[in-house]
Parts: structure tokens; sequence; C-alpha cells
């Protein structure tokens, strides 16, 4: 099993991930590169705490 597969169990939750946006250019997507610092959300966490 590759690393983007075990992970991709992880990426799906990964609260606007696949996001895109509208700009001079056309369409394009997102490109996520401050995971540490933002601390970017993950559903299952933020479920939790709601709940």
């Amino acid at each position: 099993m590759s690393l983007e597969n075990y992970f991709s169990q992880f990426r799906k939750h990964i609260i606007g991930v696949d996001q895109t946006f509208n700009s001079p250019y056309g369409e394009q997507k997102i490109i996520y590169t401050d995971w540490t610092a933002s601390g970017r959300l993950y559903r299952p966490i933020e479920e939790k705490i709601i709940n």
C-alpha cells in the first residue's frame, strides 16, 4: 500500500479539501501549504467537539 492510499482515509475528512476559487485565470484548486501554523480542521475531531 502506498502512503497516498494509506492517508486517503484521513484526507477525505479534511475540511476544505478539493476546494476551488475563481481567479482572473479561471477556476483554480486551492493548494494548502500551511498545515502546522494554522491547524487545518479535521471533520471527525470537529464533530466530536460539537457533539
